[in-house]
């Protein structure tokens, strides 16, 4: 049995796939042109996260998230 939403995710993978004929660099490029917030809200936490922390994170911290 398949999950319904993960077939749909697969589905749109091969859509992208397709439309960029498999070049990850193209959808890539097309991502970073269409800019940070592409319409969509960015929430930055990282303020959030070094009051909590009382420091700024390092770089493995800023890696994890």
């Amino acid at each position: 049995m398949t999950d319904p939403i993960i077939e749909e995710l697969w589905k749109i993978k091969d859509e992208i796939a397709r439309e960029y004929q498999g070049d990850v660099d193209a959808f890539v490029a097309q991502l970073r042109a269409q800019g940070p917030t592409a319409g969509h809200e960015v929430v930055d936490l990282r303020a959030k996260r070094i009051a909590e922390q009382g420091h700024a994170p390092d770089a493995q911290e800023d890696a994890r998230g």
